[in-house]
């Protein structure tokens, strides 16, 4: 909690960088509070008994969004203000722990009047439809995705797919079109509902169960009774899934070791003291030992750093004693980073702009438009995007690329990128190296093999590598007019003019000019 803001009889509190969502919701808040100022002790929330609902989950679902998890509150007759609560809870957990629905999204529902069982199945999106929430017209599940505010917003999720995620009741009803948005007939919740259905689905398990955890807390703190729901996967058996899971996680803090990194000296009784003010029940195992339960909710609780770190906020950090730390070093860029400044400076002092691309392009872009026949790259085993398959090998076809879509700027121009490549080894399937190389493209209508061998002899030169151009022939350059860059016995790169096919295959008319190089480790001295 950063600050606070009191006006007439409310209090506004400002949460920045929290990471631990319990407290993103004003039930979170006062729970925290209750126990830091020692009004009530931590107590975890309880599973009050089975709701009877059962959710069918359709395998189809697989490949798209998989995951539910659902509870039934009951005895709540939420406020104003307490709905208000609880759809900002749900927004914050929607766009940060959910990464904005895709990992996780959360749906409230009128419990009443829902018969089980649940189908989380899957609809076509073209002849399935429903009345959305705020709305009174129907619209069919692609109108949802294209037409609805929820819908241009998330749809993205799911409309690469083509049968999108549905959820239903045992009457057929639809009661959402998850992640985007709920049925208006069942998923309006008001002032007057009294048993409230919470949904999660999402695409990770741990994601799900968690956000599921931190919505039914909260409204338990408004004196609802949390009752659980069956999960039965398809896949996976008949064996149902039992959502929530409100399980305490229990860890050991060694007292010294959390002394060493405060440097303090409390003693194990203040540390459980400072842990019940926290919201940890505590109590002492051994001499250095204290036996911790995090509640279900406290989903941020991984090590015993993170339980230091909520001790020394209930001891008042403000209040231990800061030493300066023993240890002296001092900062420098990397050799790597180095070597990469001192080549940019000396191309920018020939009149080159620096480019920055994306390391993530298609064969289509480096092999294909570059005439080259084969290329041993890293391809991806599951890109999101048709135009990022694959790791980039060299740096040139970045550049081209984007030429390619600046012929509107003026000539000439004058364009260098420094970056890293994926090579693959020959030695081994799936190894990979990174090798940082700089390239360059000169274009306009006199560009030629004198100018770029002007630029690469400067470059080279003024970093003290000793180098020869001898002839050579590549599919991407002009024979005749392409030399290899040779350093000793090895090759460090190509020079030349580009041939006019390819030239052409990228959509320019000018004659260009380019090099590639591979940076060697000890470029610069």
């Amino acid at each position: 909690m950063e600050s606070l803001d009191e006006q007439n009889d409310s209090v506004s509190i400002e949460v920045k960088d929290s990471n631990h969502p319990d407290i993103w919701s004003i039930e979170g808040i006062a729970r925290a509070l209750r126990t830091h100022l020692g009004i009530a002790k931590p107590k975890a929330p309880i599973l009050s008994g089975k709701s009877n609902l059962m959710v069918r989950v359709d395998r189809r679902l697989g490949p798209i969004r998989p995951f539910i998890a659902t509870s039934i509150v009951r005895n709540v007759r939420p406020s104003e203000n307490a709905l208000k609560s609880w759809i900002s809870l749900q927004e914050k957990m929607d766009l940060t722990y959910g990464r904005k629905r895709k990992r996780s999204s959360i749906g409230f529902y009128q419990a009443d009047l829902i018969k089980s069982p649940l189908r989380y199945t899957v609809g076509n999106p073209d002849n399935t439809a429903f009345v959305p929430l705020g709305s009174t017209e129907k619209m069919t599940l692609r109108d949802i995705v294209e037409k609805h505010p929820k819908g241009i917003e998330y749809g993205g999720t799911i409309s690469s797919f083509k049968e999108w995620p549905l959820l239903t009741d045992g009457e057929g009803k639809v009661l959402s079109l998850p992640p985007i948005i709920n049925s208006n007939d069942l998923g309006k919740v008001n002032t007057d509902t009294k048993n409230i259905l919470v949904e999660v689905t999402g695409t990770n398990a741990t994601t799900v169960g968690n956000t599921l955890k931190i919505v039914v807390a909260a409204l338990a703190e408004r004196g609802g009774k949390i009752h659980s729901c069956n999960q039965t996967y398809a896949d996976k058996g008949a064996k149902p899934v039992i959502t929530p899971d409100l399980r305490s996680s229990f860890k050991e803090l060694s007292v010294s070791y959390a002394n060493r990194l405060l440097g303090s000296t409390f003693k194990p009784a203040e540390m459980i003291r400072a842990l019940v003010r926290a919201g940890h029940p505590a109590r002492q195992a051994s001499k250095d030992i204290l036996r911790v339960e995090s509640l279900c909710y406290r989903i941020d609780i991984m090590h015993q750093v993170d339980l230091i770190e909520d001790l020394a906020i209930a001891l008042d950090i403000n209040k231990l004693d800061p030493e300066w730390p023993r240890i002296w070093t001092l900062g420098g860029l990397a050799p790597e980073t180095e070597r990469s400044e001192t080549l940019a400076e000396v191309m920018i002092g020939l009149g080159y702009q620096e480019l920055l691309t994306y390391s993530l392009t298609s064969p289509e872009v480096f092999i294909d438009r570059m005439d080259i026949e084969h290329e041993n790259y890293a391809e991806l085993l599951n890109p999101k995007m048709s135009t990022h398959t694959a790791m980039r090998s060299w740096l040139l076809p970045s550049i081209l690329n984007l030429l390619k879509d600046n012929t509107h700027v003026d000539y000439p121009q004058k364009v260098f990128e420094i970056g890293p490549c994926i090579l693959v080894r020959e030695n081994g399937e799936g190894q990979t190296e990174t090798r940082y190389k700089i390239a360059a493209v000169t274009i306009h209508t006199a560009a030629g093999f004198t100018e770029i061998r002007s630029c690469l002899d400067t470059l080279l030169a003024s970093i003290g590598l000793q180098f020869q151009v001898v002839p050579t022939t590549q599919p991407s350059f002009l024979e005749g007019r392409t030399g290899e860059v040779m350093s000793g016995q090895k090759r460090i790169g190509v020079v030349g003019e580009l041939h006019p096919k390819i030239i052409r295959a990228w959509g320019l008319s000018l004659p260009a000019a380019a090099f590639e190089l591979e940076i060697p480790p000890t470029a610069v001295a």
